[in-house]
């Protein structure tokens, strides 16, 4: 199978752990935002990604279709969604309210900041991606901004609101989690958790990622600070479990 991505993408995060979470083997070929559109149209997909291309020759396009995949092969300890329906459909809302809305947002918020630290940034975006993607990049970094802020509506107004947000999804994993229990929907890690620690990886930036990230004490102070807060609330606490807990190391 071939997967394609963007390195720091939490979207394709969510993939990649859902398929070596249960096991499956794949290959992974990486490329910038914006010189992924070619490579991702010649497989079948639209513009987003990730894409996997399975040996099958089927071509899923969203992480969510390529959680359920996963899931649909993962041994009987491994699966990712409950089969009791009432369960399954609970552990699905959850996932689902955070996939677009948490993801959405933090999203957001790290782009701004990711802009704000300029070309550096691009030390820690260009992942295994082809050298010269890399070097373009950096050449037309401000290009890159001014599309990407425009595409992704990444303003100070837009960023205001998205944070406000997103402290309202940790609050109410708190929320949630309040009980003691374990795990977003009780005793068993599920697409639930997987999900969430995703949405919420560009608010905590966990080490055990598919791809490295900065440690806060190299980045620049407002976004040290940014991380810092949402790593002490319980949910960011929680999130950053889950990845040490239950995904390898990159």
């Amino acid at each position: 199978m071939r997967l394609l991505t963007i390195p720091i993408s939490h979207y394709c995060e969510r993939a990649r752990w859902a398929l070596e979470h249960v096991g499956l083997d794949y290959v992974e070929e990486q490329h910038l935002q914006m010189f992924h559109y070619r490579p991702v149209r010649r497989s079948g997909g639209g513009k987003s990604v990730p894409v996997l291309v399975t040996d099958d020759g089927d071509v899923l396009d969203d992480s969510s279709e390529i959680v359920r995949y996963a899931d649909a092969r993962a041994p009987k300890d491994r699966r990712l969604y409950p089969t009791e329906p009432t369960a399954r459909d609970e552990v699905l809302a959850i996932e689902h309210a955070h996939a677009s809305p948490l993801g959405v947002e933090s999203r957001r918020v790290m782009y701004d900041h990711f802009f704000r630290w300029g070309r550096p940034a691009l030390g820690f975006n260009g992942g295994q991606a082809p050298r010269h993607e890399r070097v373009l990049a950096w050449l037309a970094f401000p290009l890159f901004e001014r599309y990407a802020r425009g595409y992704l509506e990444v303003n100070a107004s837009t960023v205001s609101t998205a944070l406000e947000r997103a402290r309202r999804i940790f609050d109410d994993v708190e929320a949630r989690l309040a009980d003691d229990r374990p795990f977003l929907t009780g005793d068993r890690f599920t697409a639930a958790d997987l999900t969430f620690a995703c949405m919420a990886a560009p608010l905590t930036a966990p080490a055990p990622y598919g791809t490295p990230l900065p440690s806060p004490g190299d980045m620049p102070e407002a976004t040290r600070l940014l991380i810092e807060e949402f790593r002490a609330h319980p949910a960011g606490a929680f999130s950053l479990r889950m990845f040490a807990e239950h995904r390898s190391a990159a």
